[in-house]
C-alpha cells in the first residue's frame, strides 16, 4: 500500500466519524499502517533507539503515515471537539505509528483553534517517548501556527526553552530554529530565544540545538555567526559539543561564510575542558577543508 492508497483508506475509514466511534476508527487506522508496514525481514537490524521496550513500532515509513495524518486533519479542522478523542486514543495507544498520524493531524487543528491546540501540544511533548515522536510533533503539529503567525507565537514559544521537560525543550529548540527557512526576517530573534539552551546536558536537547542553529543559518547566517562568537569564552564540554557541531554538520554550500571563524575555533582547542577536544578538532578539520 503506497501513501495514496492509505490516504483514500483512510478518508472512506473517516466517511462515517463520529467522536463515541474513536476506538473502532483507531483500530481501522492502524490496519491500514499495518498493511503499509515493511515486512520483518526487510527491517532486519533496524534500530529505532527507542529506550522503552513496550513502545509499539511496526515500522511504517513516515510519508505514509503522513497521508494518513493529513485525512484526519482534512476533517478535525472542521470540527476540533469531534476529533480530539481521537488523537489523544492514536498518541496514547497506538505507538509509534499513532504518534505520527496523530501530530500530522493536529496541525491543521492548530490551525483552527490554537489557543486551545498549543497547550495540549505542549502536555503532549511531555510524554514523549523517544525523538522522533517529539520531532514529528515539533514539526507537523506546533510549526503550522508558529509559520502563519510567528509575531504572536514565537516569544511565547521561546518560553519553553526553559521548560523543565526535556522534551519540551527540544520541540521548541526544532520549531524555532526551522522558523528562518520561511521567515529569514526573524533569523535573529530565533537565535537568540536558543540561546537558554546551550550548555544543557541532555543529548536530546543538545543535538536539537545544534540542528537549530544549523537551519537558522539557512535564513540568514550572520546572526548564527554571532552567536559563536558571542560565546567564544565558553569552556564547558557541553557547549562546545554543540558549537562544533554546527560547522561539522552545517549544510556544505554555507560552510565557506564560516571560515573566518577558525581563530574562535583554535582558541578553545587551548582552553577547552579535555573531553571537548575531540569535538573542537573536529569542527577545525571541517573549516579548513573548505578554505
Amino acid at each position: 500500500m503506497d501513501a495514496k492508497q492509505a490516504a483514500q483508506t483512510t478518508a472512506d475509514h473517516l466517511e462515517a466519524y463520529r467522536a463515541g466511534a474513536a476506538d473502532a476508527v483507531a483500530d481501522l487506522l492502524q490496519d491500514v499502517w499495518v498493511r503499509a508496514a515493511p515486512l520483518p525481514e526487510e527491517q532486519a537490524g533496524r534500530d529505532w533507539g527507542i529506550g522503552d521496550v513496550d513502545y509499539l513500532a511496526v515500522g511504517t515509513p513516515v510519508p505514509i503515515l503522513r497521508a494518513i495524518g493529513k485525512e484526519i486533519g482534512k476533517r478535525a479542522r472542521r470540527d476540533v471537539d469531534a476529533y480530539l478523542p481521537l488523537i489523544h486514543l492514536l498518541w496514547s495507544d497506538y505507538g509509534r505509528e499513532g504518534r505520527v498520524v496523530a501530530a500530522v493531524a493536529l496541525g491543521p487543528m492548530e490551525l483552527a483553534e490554537p489557543e486551545r491546540i498549543v497547550p495540549l501540544i505542549h502536555g503532549l511533548a511531555q510524554t514523549c517517548i523517544f525523538w522522533e515522536d517529539c520531532d514529528q510533533l515539533a514539526m507537523k503539529a506546533l510549526e503550522p501556527i508558529l509559520r502563519r503567525e510567528p509575531a504572536n507565537w514565537l516569544e511565547r514559544l521561546g518560553t519553553w526553552v526553559r521548560d523543565d521537560d526535556k522534551w519540551v525543550r527540544r520541540a521548541a529548540l526544532t520549531a524555532i530554529g526551522r522558523l528562518p527557512m520561511e521567515a529569514p526576517d526573524y533569523t535573529a530573534r530565533c537565535v537568540a530565544l536558543l540561546e537558554p539552551a546551550l550548555g544543557d546536558p541532555d543529548r536530546d536537547v543538545k543535538r536539537a540545538l545544534s540542528f537549530a542553529l544549523r537551519v537558522s543559518a539557512r535564513g540568514q547566517v550572520e546572526p548564527v555567526k554571532a552567536f559563536i562568537r558571542d560565546h567564544r569564552d565558553v569552556t564547558d564540554a557541553d557547549s562546545l559539543w554543540v558549537l562544533s557541531d554546527v560547522m561539522r554538520s552545517m549544510t556544505r554550500q554555507l560552510l565557506p561564510q564560516f571560515v573566518d571563524l577558525l581563530p574562535v575555533y583554535r582558541r578553545w582547542l587551548e582552553t577547552a575542558e579535555p573531553r571537548a577536544q575531540r569535538s573542537v578538532e573536529g569542527a577545525i578539520r571541517t573549516l579548513k577543508a573548505v578554505q
